[in-house]
């Protein structure tokens, strides 16, 4: 008897090998269900394959949810036009647009985080500018930010079940280009100085100032 409580899959033709993890989402069918069968734990989770997370640039997995309910993916290119004459157009290019993906998640605080704990990194990620890896089964995107979240609580699901829903927008890094040295002194990049401060002038500054110039 399995020390984890998992419904009892029979071994049948037609019947998939179902992954036996406790934190793993989805199944995994073929050849893999003798090993996977062994691992009760499921310690080979990450081995196996790309698992539901977000992760920052040094590979850490920054918010653990119970389960992921949903993933929905929208990406759109516009076609750049402009009119003509005779009452025409014309087409001239195509702009691409920061995709958004929403993610649907669940936490009842008895998993790898608690509630307040899920909530409380949901704010944070929302006021960074940080930029976060969102890793699926079947791909990874790249430079996300957290735009947007709500959560509820209903009755019928259990008032002590967080539902997340968490909004993505990739975001786009460009090149700056700096000189280091430039035939003119208007070429020179901005440097910040910090905050002045304005201060009463000298004898000799106001000495050297001609009001009647700019009278």
């Amino acid at each position: 008897m399995s020390l984890i409580d998992f419904p009892d899959v029979p071994i049948a033709p037609g019947v998939p090998d179902v992954r036996r993890s406790a934190v793993g989402i989805g199944a995994v069918t073929g050849v893999l269900g003798t090993v996977l069968g062994a691992d009760f734990f499921g310690f080979l989770d990450g081995v196996l394959g790309p698992e539901w997370g977000l992760y920052d640039k040094n590979g850490a997995q920054i918010i653990l949810p119970d389960s992921v309910i949903a993933f929905d993916y929208r990406g759109e290119q516009r076609i750049s036009k402009c009119p003509v004459e005779m009452g025409s157009f014309s087409s001239y290019n195509k702009v691409a647009l920061p995709y958004d993906i929403r993610l649907l998640m669940t936490c009842g605080g008895q998993g790898a985080m608690s509630r307040d704990q899920f909530l409380q990194q949901l704010e944070l990620l929302k006021e960074t500018t940080e930029l976060y890896d969102l890793a699926t089964p079947d791909f990874t995107y790249q430079n996300v930010n957290l735009v947007r979240f709500d959560y509820r609580r209903t009755s019928s699901q259990g008032v002590t079940l967080l539902t997340v829903d968490a909004q993505f927008e990739e975001v786009r890094q460009t090149a700056v280009a700096i000189y280091s040295a430039t035939a003119e002194p208007q070429g020179q990049p901005v440097t910040s100085i910090g905050a002045v401060q304005p201060v009463t002038p000298n004898t000799q500054q106001e000495a050297s100032f001609d009001a009647s110039a700019i009278a």
